[in-house]
């Protein structure tokens, strides 16, 4: 007599199957973060006057781009995205705002040691030094959960580490080409994103890129002056002025255009590299 209970298994559903398909899940991941991080920003826009939205909306907005790939993961992972959770913010989120400002004074500094940048003047202190803070922790946290989060994170799964890593840099350097960068430009930013996507698997979290992203971007542009991926410089903290060669100073694209820069960010990128790859488990 056969007393085995007969299990049937059902198998998943043809929605389900689809929503759990590599590519799937990545477009809709990419579609939830971008639509949760400019929504908030498009309805305080139009509701809220100019004068009483400085530096807050960006970071509502940024918050809730974090929620929504929280939700989403839950939704279509079954697990908590660890790589966004509080554990350890605020150390990891100063650590990375600290590096960005330590390598871009190293290159300054670089700079004015063979000649090629003169500070002429510090400016007195005013609001418009913190209103990009908003602006930067937005763009970082965006451009964070998109290219490490998303990108790296599902192309590793489905390929492997370094050729995930390759693809997240070469697209990383390749949206930053409105900025009309040079072919060192394009090369120091593609680093910039193996630094960043180095920093994510130190850490196993987004905090400490998120703040270096910021961190790099605001020191460069409103500590020292100095035009962002090819936007156009504002006066910020110190005023001075770049000369010498395309390949040295960046010329119109900014500092990220320089060699030293290059040579900089690739050194911190193998320190960060040679410790990630041992303390790294994917997700």
């Amino acid at each position: 007599m056969n007393t085995a209970a007969e299990i049937q298994v059902v198998p998943p559903s043809r929605m389900r199957r689809l929503f759990e398909h590599g590519v799937v899940r990545f477009v809709g991941a990419v579609l939830v973060v971008l639509v949760a991080a400019l929504t908030p920003e498009g309805v305080i826009h139009s509701l809220v006057a100019k004068p009483f939205r400085p530096v807050w909306p960006e970071f509502l907005s940024a918050a809730v781009a974090l929620l929504a790939y929280r939700w989403y993961v839950r939704q279509t992972e079954r697990r908590e995205a660890d790589e966004v959770s509080a554990l350890r913010l605020a150390p990891q989120l100063g650590a990375g705002l600290a590096l960005g400002f330590v390598l871009v004074g190293a290159v300054i500094a670089a700079l004015a040691a063979v000649g090629a940048y003169r500070l002429d003047h510090m400016n007195g202190w005013s609001f418009a030094l913190v209103k990009p803070i908003g602006e930067m922790v937005f763009v970082g946290t965006l451009e964070e959960l998109l290219f490490r989060a998303i990108l790296f994170r599902m192309a590793e799964r489905a390929w492997g580490r370094w050729p995930a890593l390759a693809l997240t840099s070469v697209l990383f350097a390749l949206a930053h080409i409105p900025g009309d960068p040079t072919l060192v430009a394009l090369a120091a930013t593609a680093m910039a994103g193996v630094l960043l996507t180095a920093a994510y698997m130190v850490t196993g979290r987004l905090w400490l890129s998120i703040g270096f992203h910021a961190g790099w971007n605001y020191t460069l542009g409103t500590v020292w002056s100095i035009a962002v991926s090819g936007h156009e410089a504002k006066e910020g903290l110190f005023s001075g002025q770049l000369s010498g060669p395309q390949w040295l100073t960046g010329g119109a694209y900014g500092l990220e255009g320089s060699a030293l820069t290059l040579a900089a960010l690739t050194i911190a990128a193998a320190i960060l590299l040679r410790r990630g790859g041992v303390r790294y488990k994917p997700r």
